[in-house]
């Protein structure tokens, strides 16, 4: 389908420690070196080349060849860990060259390889660290896929039977090939038993989310039982973040992310974004099984690499995942991968059957809007008429509580896109209170940082109390304001009035949930849920309501204009804005301005009369 560049595979684990340490803790010790097959060397199989021609000093030489490349690979990871990935990437080369030096051998064409794809790797994640875009503690929680990487869960023969009766009693169909052999009814065992208290929320979490990936896979023209590997690979949590630096709901690396359009950076981290990474897994899925032809050796390929199982395939000439698995030529991880995610399917699809009694989120509904940044998310928060947490999780891909410079998709309550975006209108970019945070990096000046953010040297300058001839230090930590954003302001003086509280309204004559919503900012859904009614509720008159955003009680005399009602005056005091004024008493700015005959950039002054309604 033209979307896997030939020649750069992508591989979703990092490189391999433990089998190089016990190589060269077994040399020192005068054995022989030991061989895992499961660490990325292929073991041989019957009906393949056997060692070099050589004899015994043949085989010597491709044991030390071997042993010195993985030694280059421990040494390689422990860099990547600590963060010098030059020093990283000089191990892999040098492994490499220890490949190369060996002379021609088959054997090594596939550590080559591997090699090779762990650099590619390397690099990608390299390029992704010039934007910040590495997740930081605070927006990530652990993946259930690092659980993948253990002894797998077998069980005794009396147990399989029990758990092989159980599945045959479920009744679900599917639209994916199963086998529920010894591995799968090992992993039903593991989750409805041992791991229970970590695999019940996740179920419970799928709600919010099964229904929209099960949507975009049958669009995508993707098997809708797919969408259950998103338990495997996520708990479908969109912070999730595994050892191996995959992030999200379908826990994609940045290199492949990237690849598959999604945008990663310091700001944003689209792999979060449910709706983005389940298209963007849709059409990886699709073009691994068009290079395949099998979803097993697809899913396979989705978590170890398309490389990887390419290699093994025109080594071995089989085409069977279980193969593969068996004869122990796949990393643990992968190995576990699509037996688990068989046993997550038919745990979803039947979750009474295993004891299992979920009590279902409901799925997250919401309308998608264009914003101009900057913005602070509490500022669209209270335009949107919901508190900041909501509007948290509707945007997990927006990592800094903010939305960038530049323009940006923002998900909002199902109904609330027009007032959302009327109500952001109104708001000054001086009080959008958006800022954000750069980590000097070698070689950067203040006028590449400047450009990168879309602001000036001086505000930058301003905002963190330097001289005009100061130096960056590597490492250094800089406040970045927002365009428009006021430096000397502290950041609490242009929040808005908390989203949390709410505010009592009485009903009259002619008055609906959806014209209240409109005249405070709000929405039917959310007044109706903090007043405990429905929103198709028949309102009456003298009915008291709670509009949600606002501690202060709405002033009853201070009704949306036309209202037959004594006109309500405000006199302007030290520091107020058009903007909150009309935030305090629940009207727009444009209504203000027409009652007044000014316009929203009309300068106010302390002592001036401004009539809010009529």
């Amino acid at each position: 389908m033209g979307r896997l560049p030939a020649g750069t595979p992508e591989t979703r684990f990092p490189l391999l420690l433990a089998p190089a340490l016990l190589a060269i803790l077994a040399l020192l010790g005068g054995c022989a070196p030991m061989r895992q097959p499961a660490s990325g060397l292929e073991e041989t199989l019957p009906g393949e080349a056997g060692p070099s021609p050589g004899g015994a000093a043949g085989e010597d030489a491709w044991d030390a060849a071997v042993l010195a490349v993985r030694a280059h690979q421990a040494a390689a990871e422990r860099a990547a860990l600590e963060g010098d990935e030059t020093l990283a990437r000089e191990e892999l080369d040098a492994a490499l060259a220890v490949i190369a030096a060996a002379g021609a051998d088959a054997r090594l064409e596939d550590l080559a390889a591997e090699i090779r794809d762990e650099a590619a790797l390397l690099d990608a994640e390299g390029l992704a660290g010039v934007e910040s875009a590495e997740a930081e503690p605070g927006e990530i929680e652990p993946s259930p896929l690092d659980d993948l990487d253990i002894t797998s869960p077998e069980i005794g023969a009396a147990a399989i039977e029990d758990e092989r009766t159980l599945v045959e009693l479920a009744t679900p169909a599917f639209d994916i090939p199963m086998v529920f052999n010894d591995r799968v009814l090992s992993w039903v065992d593991f989750y409805s038993k041992r791991h229970r208290a970590k695999f019940l929320p996740g179920l419970a979490r799928s709600g919010r989310y099964l229904p929209m990936i099960q949507r975009i896979f049958a669009e995508e023209g993707l098997p809708k039982d797919l969408a259950y590997m998103a338990h495997v690979e996520s708990a479908y949590k969109t912070n999730a973040f595994s050892r191996a630096k995959a992030k999200g709901i379908f826990q994609f690396i940045q290199g492949t992310g990237r690849r598959y359009g999604l945008r990663i950076d310091y700001w944003v981290d689209e792999r979060s974004d449910p709706e983005k990474a389940t298209r963007a897994a849709a059409a990886y899925l699709r073009d691994l099984y068009a290079m395949f032809g099998d979803w097993y050796l697809a899913l396979a390929a989705y978590n170890t690499g398309e490389g990887k199982i390419q290699r093994l395939i025109a080594r071995t000439g089989q085409r069977d995942f279980w193969y593969f698995a068996k004869k122990g030529m796949l990393h643990r991880e992968t190995a576990n991968y699509v037996p688990a995610i068989l046993a997550a399917t038919l745990i979803s699809k039947d979750p009474e059957r295993f004891g299992f009694f979920p009590d279902y989120e409901p799925p997250i509904r919401y309308d998608t809007v264009r914003i101009e940044g900057p913005v602070h998310l509490k500022v669209l928060a209270q335009c949107a008429g919901i508190d900041l947490e909501m509007m948290k999780l509707l945007n997990p891909a927006l990592r800094r509580q903010q939305v960038p410079a530049g323009s940006v998709d923002v998900r909002v309550p199902a109904g609330a896109a027009e007032a959302t975006v009327a109500a952001l209108s109104a708001v000054p970019e001086s009080e959008r209170g958006a800022s954000g945070r750069h980590v000097v990096r070698k070689g950067e000046t203040l006028g590449q940082i400047a450009r990168k953010y879309g602001v000036r040297v001086s505000d930058i300058q301003a905002a963190n109390g330097m001289g005009r001839r100061t130096v960056l230090r590597i490492g250094q930590e800089l406040m970045i304001p927002g365009a428009g954003f006021a430096v000397a302001q502290a950041p609490e003086s242009v929040e808005p009035a908390s989203p949390r509280s709410t505010a009592a309204y009485r009903v009259r004559s002619g008055d609906t949930l959806a014209k209240i919503a409109r005249r405070y900012g709000t929405t039917p859904a959310a007044i109706a849920s903090a007043s405990g009614i429905r929103v198709h509720s028949i309102l009456r008159v003298g009915q008291r309501l709670r509009i949600p955003g606002s501690g202060e009680t709405v002033p009853e005399a201070a009704p949306a204009a036309g209202d037959a009602s004594a006109a309500v005056v405000h006199t302007v005091r030290r520091g107020e804005t058009l903007y909150r004024i009309a935030g305090r008493y629940r009207v727009t700015v444009d209504q203000i301005c027409a009652l007044n005959n000014i316009s929203p950039s009309t300068t106010i002054y302390p002592g001036t009369r401004l009539t809010i309604a009529q």
